[in-house]
Parts: C-alpha cells; sequence; structure tokens
C-alpha cells in the first residue's frame, strides 16, 4: 500500500540543536517508522507519529542515542 508523503515538525529538536530550532520535513514513512534525515549536516533520527499539529503537519519526535 503506498503512503501518502506527510509534512512533520520534530517537537524536541533543543537538545541538539538550541532552543528555537524548528525542523520540519515530509516523509511518505507509515507512522510509527523511525527515519533517518540530516540537519544542517547532521545525521538524525526521528520517531513519525500520528499526532496531527496546526498547518495540516504530524508530530516527529527526535530519537538520541548517547553512547
Amino acid at each position: 500500500m503506498a503512503h501518502i508523503a506527510r509534512t512533520y515538525l520534530v517537537t524536541n529538536p533543543t537538545a541538539l540543536f538550541g532552543p528555537g530550532r524548528r525542523i520540519t520535513f515530509r516523509s511518505a514513512a507509515p507512522a510509527g517508522s523511525v527515519v533517518s534525515l540530516k540537519v544542517d549536516g547532521r545525521p538524525v533520527r526521528v520517531l513519525l507519529t500520528d499526532t496531527p499539529l496546526t498547518g495540516g503537519r504530524r508530530a516527529a519526535e527526535l530519537r538520541i542515542s548517547y553512547l
């Protein structure tokens, strides 16, 4: 089944990118998927959710892995 690309907003980017950072992107992966993308040249992983936000966006949560 094909998925429609949706726009996502990362709701917790402050941990890596500081306050005031707004990260949006598009993905056709289904909710519950963890996708990789680059932000300012840095690889990050985010968890896609079904949580609707204003403006037709969905929430995505930054996945932080500490070594």
